[in-house]
């Protein structure tokens, strides 16, 4: 990951390059989020996402989004609070499976709370990003 990180950075502006200069590579943007100090660096994840088509529909895959929740909770860990998380399990039905096997709670708990059904953030519908996250990100550049 690292090394691809690294060739990211550095490739052409195109899929997977960013153009950014070895001297800005290593820069950190610091900033509250709501009180809370946080800090951003070049591809910082500031948007996660679960989601599966409404006409691919896929449960198995969304059974194992939760059972990575779920062991995420076990272990202690936590989404940050600054990265925007949704989730959009493609029908109701797949919500049921969530629900009744115990680990909607689990998603709940990461911060993927369900958003609908339709199509989401792919296609851009996420919403604006926190204003805060949104300033760090422009200091980046």
């Amino acid at each position: 990951m690292k090394r691809d990180r690294n060739s990211c950075l550095n490739n052409k502006v195109d899929f997977k390059g960013f153009v950014v200069p070895k001297a800005a590579q290593g820069k950190v943007a610091k900033f509250s989020f709501y009180g809370q100090p946080a800090e951003l660096r070049h591809v910082s994840v500031v948007i996660v996402a679960i989601t599966i088509c409404t006409n691919t529909s896929n449960p198995s895959v969304m059974l194992g989004a939760g059972l990575v929740a779920k062991k995420a909770c076990e272990l202690g860990l936590q989404v940050k609070p600054w990265i925007k998380t949704s989730l959009a399990p493609g029908s109701r039905v797949v919500t049921k499976f969530l629900l009744h096997s115990g680990l909607q709670e689990y998603l709940n708990k990461q911060g993927f709370n369900i958003v609908g059904y339709g199509c989401t953030t792919c296609i851009g519908n996420s919403g604006d990003l926190d204003e805060s996250v949104a300033t760090a990100i422009s200091k980046m550049i």
